[in-house]
């Protein structure tokens, strides 16, 4: 069946017209739930935040989590650039940025294993390597050194 005129073109049956709303709805609802749907998202940040003054130096004894290997700790005491440090070995930590390389939601949790973004899922481990949840980059690692003498870290 063919139609001839533009009226007939233009119109759309009532079943289409349900059908391709509820289909967009659902993709909407979907789409809501795996967050905007970019990896790196629009907040993203290109490189890990700058510490303010360039450095944090941090004392192991206000920390407790860091006293054993695996132990993991925010240790900026809430700035702009939330960090986290991390034992990987009896002398060897590591630093890493507490902002979701997804969509630049921070801070993000720290978990045993390692690091949660509550805001769409991404998961990290203890290292800040990318292991799950919504598709994103690494966490962002700041240099770190350890003076066991003075039993501090200095980041960044």
């Amino acid at each position: 069946m063919t139609r001839d005129c533009e009226a007939c073109a233009l119109t759309e049956s009532r079943r289409g017209f349900v059908t391709k709303t509820l289909l967009a709805a659902v993709g909407a609802w979907v789409l809501q739930g795996c967050g905007d749907g970019d990896i790196g998202g629009p907040g993203a940040p290109d490189v890990a935040p700058p510490i303010a003054g360039g450095r944090l130096v941090v004392s192991l004894a206000d920390f407790p989590a860091l006293a054993t290997v695996g132990g993991i700790a925010r240790v900026d005491s809430g700035g702009t650039a939330p960090i986290a440090a991390v034992r990987i070995a009896s002398e060897t930590f590591l630093a890493v940025s507490m902002v979701c390389t997804h969509a630049g939601f921070q801070p993000i949790d720290t978990r045993p294993t390692g690091f949660r973004c509550p805001n769409h899922g991404a998961q990290f481990n203890r290292e800040g390597a990318w292991v799950g949840g919504q598709p994103t980059s690494d966490l962002f690692q700041y240099p770190v050194a350890f003076d066991a003498a003075a039993g501090t870290l200095s980041i960044g």
